[in-house]
């Protein structure tokens, strides 16, 4: 692949510069060495959008499970790779832009160079922002689907060689529950987010022939920080009254789906879509 990152030393649009990539592992001294658990002992992982929220916890959760894993994330990645070492896994992060199909390729020759061949790709980086369609610009359209969707296709691309080399993958691309029961001012998220369905559908078709798994995933409404932050208590509130499961969802309960799926477990799963949502919805 074209774009190795090791060579992306000058700033601007398409590179990486040297402060933006991040990497602890278990070695460090006083660190722990043992991962809880041996479940993705030897996988390697890439992922977009783990430097915090859902995609902090499926790190989180892949490396204490035994993975080495890679992010991808236009935001800081620092948090969660400390994170993981105090855990004593490994993970490195790189702030990259998953649109640019240069910077994933450059990303994908990274990974391969410090870990080796990366099986498990997890899309879960996303932009949501909530707009009256009459209100939206092509732009913000644009821009919606360029990181929802465009990234997930170039993250599926960059790593799909390999995993039909070695004929085994898992690609998993994090939707939302959004798209089964849309609210008001965000079509432009659910349009993308439905886009990803159509993606996973048809990529499974093309793959499984060689061992690869394509799924979604789709979360209801998580209390991460952001959400926290900036959805309203009564809201809460509203979502876990309509749920069987009586509790407001948490980013770990995303992340034990994904450990499921990206696994030799769910090895005859594919073109699907998991709701996680605590039974308020139904697929």
């Amino acid at each position: 692949m074209s774009g190795n990152i090791g060579h992306m030393s000058t700033p601007g649009a398409g590179w990486l510069r040297p402060r933006d990539f991040y990497t602890l592992a278990a070695v460090t001294a006083g660190a722990k060495t043992t991962p809880m658990s041996a479940k993705h002992a030897g996988k390697i992982v890439a992922i977009s959008g783990g430097a915090s929220g859902i995609g902090q916890a499926i790190v989180r959760r892949l490396a204490r499970e035994g993975a080495r894993v890679a992010i991808a994330d236009v935001a800081d990645c620092a948090q969660t790779v400390e994170l993981v070492r105090q855990a004593g896994g490994e993970a490195s992060g790189f702030v990259i832009d998953i649109s640019s199909w240069e910077q994933v390729c450059g990303f994908a020759d990274q990974v391969r160079a410090r870990y080796g061949v990366a099986l498990i790709a997890v899309h879960c980086a996303a932009l949501q922002f909530m707009s009256a369609f009459d209100e939206l610009s092509s732009e913000q359209w644009r821009a919606t689907h360029e990181v929802n969707v465009l990234g997930g296709f170039h993250l599926a691309k960059a790593f799909l060689p390999a995993m039909k080399a070695e004929r085994w993958g898992r690609i998993v691309m994090v939707a939302s529950s959004s798209f089964f029961a849309p609210p008001p001012r965000m079509t432009h998220y659910i349009a993308s987010k439905g886009a990803l369905l159509g993606l996973v559908r048809g990529l499974a078709a093309e793959v499984g022939e060689f061992g690869i798994t394509v799924n979604a995933l789709a979360p209801g409404l998580t209390r991460t920080s952001k959400a926290i932050a900036g959805v309203p208590q009564a809201h809460f509130d509203e979502v876990r009254n309509r749920q069987s499961i009586k509790r407001s969802g948490e980013p770990q309960d995303q992340a034990a789906a994904i450990s499921f799926m990206v696994s030799d477990d769910a090895g005859f799963m594919s073109g699907q879509t998991m709701l996680v949502d605590g039974g308020e919805g139904h697929v």
